[in-house]
């Protein structure tokens, strides 16, 4: 997203700001996201020009990456070791 985009204040369409819709894209594009937060989101950009446009970098990104980075596979020693720092779990109590 570009400087001027985030400091414009975010606008709400429908029930889900931008703020939310942006913030969840990767989630949306990954197909991460419960059927109602994933309808949520989709009508958002359905109705939502600005986030539609960054939907749609994210995308092409997305694919980009994909395809330069197909072609080399990482040695086994370090897909296991960002294996195991993803399956790490941090816990924070709220309010400590």
């Amino acid at each position: 997203m570009g400087e001027r985009e985030r400091d414009e204040p975010r606008m709400s369409v429908g029930q889900t700001e931008c703020s939310e819709a942006l913030l969840r894209v990767y989630e949306f594009l990954d197909g991460e996201l419960g059927p109602s937060d994933c309808a949520k989101i989709a009508a958002h950009l359905d109705e939502c020009g600005p986030c539609l446009n960054e939907y749609n970098l994210d995308t092409t990104l997305k694919a980009l990456i994909k395809r330069s980075c197909s072609a080399e596979r990482a040695p086994d020693t370090l897909r296991t070791a960002i294996m195991a720092r993803i399956s790490t779990s941090v816990y924070r109590i709220e309010g400590s």
